[in-house]
């Protein structure tokens, strides 16, 4: 290989000598498939002068780098020249080294080199070295967390240069072209310079509108936008891990070596200690002998030895969740304190939206008619991904809050060691508790674990985040009059859910609404109490309003019936507001008595035999009083005391005390009613078909419904709904009906009564899972009509009433195929129009991302999902109904999961129009919702999304760009084809899925009450539930369904050509939907390990199977990683992630060695040789290597 020197010289030498460049610089950069050389010239090109090969480099250098097989093409790119690589993969040589003489370091495993610079001469100098005049500016000390942007029109004709200086930090680049997303701006090119830790960022950017240079009257609200985006960085040092994290996590884990210790344990503490740093030093040293003796290490532990060392493993993980909970907690409180020095919040919060809204000429009535249709609405889900034991989550939760109260500066030695001893405590339970479930939990259990979380941490955390958009929002629009509404509503599944869950019955929903109101009602008695005792004004120095007093004189006969009233007829005589509160708090406990009398009805009837008999939140009757006599009628009536009171205090001059506990009372009260969040019910489409079919036979209304045509069984349905309810024939026709169509009607009464004892709003939708067809939609509005439960009808003038919101879900790639065909016949129908119409006048359609993805494969799932959405919008809007999507996403990127408000942000423009629900579920819920703070900041950041994505100013402003999507979809064909090559024509395939993963074992560690399989005698993708599907590649550390496919995807439409390259990183800065996307796919990609997927893939019993479909893995792995690596134009995964990144290596020191624990005891326990007692005895052990890796890979399912 011959020497670049010369070669290098003669370019410089050109460049200089060339009369259209100004003092040019150059960089060589190379990444695979490409080598680009970066002209940097302070002057301009003029537009008209085309720059040829031979102009700038002359004959004979172009020779030159013809023989070192590059292949040099310029053209006219302002201001950076790129010069293009054949499809030769050899490595990339700077100047004065010979190509054999390179060190290692300077490739990686992807090859994807370094950056140099050169000078004149072609001397090699320092990585990305500046000139003169952004060294003047880098030399300047930017540390105290100084940023600033600057705007320049005349720079060049037609274009706008941005310029950033300030200190790099975490994410930083991302979080400036996301700006641009924003904003409505495309880049044209970028100079992007580091030195040490200070950054020169220049941006030649346009309006991607009018393609034009951006007009002066935006350039500060572009300051001002990415301003607030970088400041919050202030507090981020990137060159190093948090003192605090690092201090809060070392004594945690100390403190549970101290308890471990002192139970006579050291032996463990030194084992753990062993394979913690053996299988750290293997990762920056693969040592065949060195892993071969820490797998003869582990092989030799007795079974209380390992255990006790998986305990240990989960236990840190846990702990470190803890810590790393806390210390997003801890840099948000420092930016609040520093917000007071008038330093913008961090991106996302209340504060930078209204602020984003306001420097974009967003007025006060604007922004109210944005609020007032706003609805956020997650819903909770008790699908099976929450491993751990609501005992467990309970002590962790209490360790939290400790370890926040120990952070506090104000503490004295004696305060803070008081708090060490508590938490030692707290460790010592956490040791002593069995982390393992010995049976299913029942559904009953279930629904109380998703009460916690408002228990514990949702009821703070909604008047927080009320509080919070109320602050800021007066701070960016003072004295506007704007008013935040209740936007927040929460949903569940819990409890009506029976999709595949045959222990989720009609009692149980009704069940599950009642416990649900009875938490609130309770929560609304205990607050009542706190402002009775709060709100001792005395008429005797103080006025109150005559709407208050008129109030108090309507109750006096409820007041007759209080016996601490009765008995003391003066008992606040003088103190309107206290004897208002006993009465209200009279009027609750009466509700709460009517629920608790259903509650003991369905457990005398023995229709709920889960249900305990100790009710926690039971009082006493009153002797010879009805409550229902007193108790409030619905939630408008407790809602319209409430405001009598506010309205009273506000009008005497007490706005503070309106404004303190009263008001976090009615926000509560606005937000969740009388029923807490509303319950969804799902059942799969099959079950009405069936259900439908007898039906129509017993009503002589078809005898064959199934061999009816799609079109014919929608006019049979749609002529029976015109009729009147079949009132005289339901008794006679529940009779004959069979046991599983009478469930289904059942079913249907069950949402009757449920919407009859606590609120109409405690049901919100019957979902349909595995939708096709619109017959599916209207069968169960036949049932309905069937129930004769009020819930759809006709009048005699012929108008309808429906109390229930059918939604339609489509999950499988073919269901989304026949989503738009379904959804047309729905909408041209002008009965079900009508009934939409009357049931709240939204169609809601809900996307499954589980299913889609394990069909085909994450990218056409995606794609598609994204497609449907428009199609959605299309469709309702053409139909003149509205539109409201339902996304059916889980706790991972394999089923839809990703940061909420880029995701929001993220959908298609126009399909968030101010609403938009969507699943939360499992150990997501607990990450999310389980602490008051992070449910605070989770709200928040999802609110704010939803905002933006819903006004056409503040939505990412990408213009509908066909050649993207004519892109996108050329990569989801290829993608797809990779993925369904893999799983449904590989030999083996799914021999492999079972022999080296832990789908097998998942069922033995009682998750959750529904089975993990539809068909457990099929071994194929259909008999398997998404959940376990993704939980099962992810404890291999093959983390597939989240990557898999993605990188032939790439590859598929590139096809190594540097413009269809140059096209993607475009695509990837300038569209949301595929930048995030991406972002989403580098997280799974950095969770998995091909090394430790291969030590999996030996159980094969078949060496064929094992090499091939590893192969194939590994393969795509790395052509994804590189892929990724090139479009996004990082040198690493989770480059612009540097807080994950190290989250996540802080991991691997405890899930590396749990990979290789548990690869040995699926070896025993898949053992043919040994016996089933000696199988037994290894089988807890491998159960609590589940967990344990679950835990720090943070997700399941």
């Amino acid at each position: 290989m011959m020497r670049l020197k010369e070669p290098i010289e003669l370019l410089s030498s050109s460049l200089h000598a060339h009369p259209r460049l100004i003092s040019p610089t150059y960089t060589i950069v190379n990444q695979v498939p490409q080598v680009k050389i970066i002209v940097h010239c302070k002057g301009c090109l003029s537009t008209k002068v085309a720059v040829s090969t031979k102009q700038v480099l002359g004959r004979r250098l172009q020779n030159d780098f013809k023989q070192s097989k590059w292949l040099f093409s310029f053209r006219k790119v302002h201001p950076t020249l790129y010069a293009s690589k054949t499809n030769d993969t050899s490595s990339t040589v700077p100047p004065n080294t010979d190509s054999e003489n390179i060190k290692p370091e300077l490739q990686d495993s992807n090859g994807v080199g370094p950056s140099w610079k050169f000078d004149q001469n072609g001397h090699h100098s320092e990585r990305l070295s500046l000139d003169g005049e952004s060294s003047a500016i880098l030399g300047k000390d930017w540390s105290a967390g100084i940023f600033s942007v600057d705007i320049d029109n005349d720079y060049c004709p037609g274009q706008t240069l941005l310029e950033i200086h300030g200190v790099d930090q975490e994410g930083l680049l991302f979080d400036v072209t996301s700006s641009f997303s924003e904003l409505g701006i495309s880049v044209q090119s970028a100079e992007i310079l580091t030195k040490n830790d200070q950054i020169f960022d220049r941006f030649v950017i346009m309006d991607s509108h009018t393609n034009a240079a951006i007009p002066k009257e935006k350039w500060k609200v572009i300051q001002d936008s990415i301003l607030s985006r970088i400041k919050k960085r202030k507090f981020v040092d990137t060159s190093k891990d948090d003192p605090f994290l690092t201090e809060q996590v070392s004594f945690l884990t100390d403190t549970l070596n101290k308890v471990v210790a002192q139970h006579g344990q050291s032996d463990v503490i030194v084992a753990v200690n062993t394979l913690q740093k053996g299988f750290e030093d293997l990762r920056s040293n693969q040592d065949p002998r060195k892993r071969a003796e820490l797998l003869r290490y582990i092989d030799k532990m007795e079974e209380p030895m390992i255990t006790a060392v998986i305990r240990i493993f989960y236990l840190y993980s846990s702990l470190l969740n803890i810590a790393d909970e806390a210390h997003s907690h801890r840099q948000r409180r420092e930016q609040v304190r520093a917000s007071r020095t008038g330093i913008p919040l961090w991106y996302a919060s209340f504060d930078h939206t209204f602020r984003l809204f306001k420097n974009s000429g967003i007025d006060s009535i604007e922004l109210q008619e944005l609020l007032s249709k706003t609805e956020y609405n997650p819903v909770f889900t008790a699908h099976p991904t929450e491993a751990r034991r609501r005992e467990i989550l309970t002590c962790l939760h209490r360790i939290f809050l400790l370890c926040n109260d120990r952070e506090d500066p104000r503490l004295s030695l004696a305060q803070r060691a008081d708090l060490e001893t508590e938490i030692e405590a707290e460790l010592e339970i956490l040791w002593r508790t069995d982390e393992m479930r010995t049976r299913r939990p029942t559904v009953l259990e279930e629904i109380q674990t998703g009460l916690d979380y408002f228990r514990f941490s949702l009821f703070d955390a909604v008047c927080t985040t009320y509080r919070y958009a109320e602050n800021s929002l007066h701070d960016v629009y003072p004295d506007s009059g704007l008013v935040v509404p209740s936007f927040i509503k929460f949903g569940s599944w819990i409890g009506g859910d029976r999709d595949g869950n045959p222990f989720v019955l009609p009692e149980t929903t009704i069940l599950a609404s009642l416990l649900q109101s009875r938490l609130i009602l309770a929560e609304y008695i205990r607050r009542c109490r706190t402002c009775q005792d709060t709100l001792t004004h005395s008429l005797l120095v103080c006025k109150v309003s005559e709407e208050l007093l008129e109030s108090l004189q309507r109750d006096q006969i409820v007041m007759e019936k209080i016996p601490a009233i009765r008995h003391d007829g003066a008992l606040y005589e003088q103190e309107p507001y206290r004897l208002k509160f006993r009465v209200m708090r009279h009027r609750l406990e009466q509700t709460l008595r009517i629920i608790n009398a259903h509650l003991r009805a369905l457990g005398e009837a023995g229709k709920c035999d889960e249900l305990l008999i100790d009710i926690e939140y039971n009082i006493d009757e009153i002797p010879g009083l009805d409550p229902k006599e007193d108790a409030y009628a619905n939630e408008a009536k407790f809602l319209q005391d409430l405001t009598i009171i506010d309205k009273s205090l506000r009008e005497s001059g007490d706005v503070r005390l309106a404004d303190s506990k009263l008001k976090d009372l009615i926000r509560l009260a606005e937000t969740f009613g009388f029923h807490l969040c509303a319950l969804d019910v799902r059942q799969e489409s099959i079950v009405h078909t069936e259900a439908t079919e007898e039906c129509m036979r017993l009503l002589g209304l078809a005898e064959n419904y199934s061999a009816l045509s799609e079109s014919e069984k929608v006019s049979k349905i749609v002529g029976a709904l015109s009729l009147p309810p079949p009132v005289d024939q339901i008794q006679k026709l529940s009779n004959k009906m069979s046991e599983s169509t009478r469930r289904v009607v059942d079913i249907i009464c069950a949402c009757a009564d449920v919407m009859d004892t606590i609120s109409h709003k405690a049901i919100a939708s019957y979902v349909i899972s595995m939708t096709r067809q619109a017959s599916h939609v209207l069968e169960v509005l036949l049932l309905a009509w069937i129930s004769c439960r009020g819930i759809i009808e006709k009048d005699s003038s012929g108008k309808w009433s429906s109390r229930l919101m059918v939604t339609p879900l489509f999950e499988t790639i073919p269901d989304l195929e026949h989503m738009p065909a379904a959804l047309s016949v729905l909408l041209e129908n002008q009965v079900y129009k009508d009934i939409v119409e009357a049931s709240g006048g939204v169609q809601e359609v809900m996307l499954g991302y589980s299913d889609s993805c394990k069909d085909g494969g994450i990218t056409a799932s995606a794609f598609n999902l994204y497609k449907a959405q428009e199609v959605i919008q299309s469709i309702s809007n053409n139909a003149g109904v509205s539109a409201r999507i339902f996304h059916g996403r889980g706790g991972t990127v394999g089923r839809g999961a990703g940061p909420t408000h880029e995701s929001i942000l993220a959908q298609p423009p126009g399909s968030v129009n101010g609403q938009i629900k969507f699943t939360e579920q499992g150990e997501v819920i607990t990450y999310r919702y389980g602490n008051s703070e992070t449910a605070t900041y989770e709200l928040t950041v999802g609110i704010t999304g939803l905002l933006k994505a819903s006004h056409p100013t503040t939505r990412p402003n990408v213009a509908y760009n066909p050649k993207y999507f004519s892109i996108m979809q050329c990569m989801a064909t290829e993608a797809e084809r990779e993925y369904r090559g893999l799983t449904d024509e590989t030999e083996g395939f799914y021999d492999y899925f079972h022999e080296a993963t832990i789908v097998n074992e998942i069922s033995l560690i009682n998750i959750g009450s529904r089975p993990s399989r539809r068909n457990s005698a099929i071994r194929d993708k259909s008999s398997l539930r998404a959940i376990p599907w993704v939980f099962a590649w992810a404890q291999s550390r093959h983390t597939l369904p989240a990557w898999f496919g993605v990188g032939s995807g790439i590859l598929g439409y590139t096809q190594n050509q540097p413009e269809r390259v140059q096209e993607l990183q475009r695509m990837y800065a300038e569209w949301p939907f595929f930048r995030t996307f991406l972002s989403n796919v580098q997280m799974s990609l950095f969770k998995a390990s091909m090394e430790i997927a291969q030590e999996y893939a030996r159980l094969c019993r078949n060496r064929i199977t094992e090499k091939l479909v590893y192969d194939l893995v590994a393969h795509e792995y790395n052509l994804t990683k590189a892929q990724f690596l090139m479009v996004s134009q990082q040198n690493a995964v989770l480059e612009d992630h540097p807080f994950l990144e190290r989250s996540f290596d802080t991991r691997r020191k405890y899930l590396d060695p749990l990979n290789h624990i548990q690869v040995i005891l699926l070896g025993r326990r898949r053992d043919p040789t040994i016996t089933d007692s000696q199988k037994s005895l290894w089988e807890k052990p491998l159960l609590r290597t589940i967990k344990a890796i679950a835990s720090n890979m943070r997700n399941t399912g």
